[in-house]
């Protein structure tokens, strides 16, 4: 079974989430049944909830740092998102760096959009700017 991981925005639990079933209807948290902000396979997480994923995780984790005025990264999103759809074998999650400026800081994120690969709790890869989607599941290798 494909899956992947959502932070419930209302109670900030981890939810481990078959991938077919969020992409067939709306998925919502196992502990206080809100439902969880997943677009395709894509999660927003805090800087909480991403270190709880990233401890967590089985899988790659591939987090896209965006902002909302940036229009390169309003760009980028639909390429994210149709990636995490067709790559069941990552964890994919959205960081907006506006709100979450100390853990962008912590990583040194310093240009927008910026995707970072996570495997095991480390950094493995890092790639700035728009990438199209065929070569986001290159990230990985």
């Amino acid at each position: 079974m494909a899956h992947t991981f959502s932070v419930c925005s209302k109670c900030a639990s981890l939810n481990k989430v078959d991938s077919q079933k969020a992409l067939e209807k709306t998925p919502s948290c196992g502990k206080c049944g809100q439902t969880l902000p997943m677009h395709g396979l894509v999660s927003e997480v805090t800087a909480e909830g991403f270190k709880k994923l990233l401890a967590k995780s089985d899988q790659p984790v591939i987090a896209d740092f965006w902002a909302s005025w940036c229009g390169p990264c309003r760009a980028y999103g639909p390429n994210f998102e149709a990636a995490s759809k067709n790559l069941k074998s990552a964890v994919f999650v959205k960081i907006n760096t506006e709100t979450e400026q100390q853990l962008s800081a912590q990583l040194g994120v310093r240009g927008i959009p910026t995707t970072i690969v996570f495997k095991n709790g480390k950094e493995v890869r890092r790639q700035p700017g728009v990438i199209p989607e065929a070569a986001i599941p290159q990230l990985l290798s």
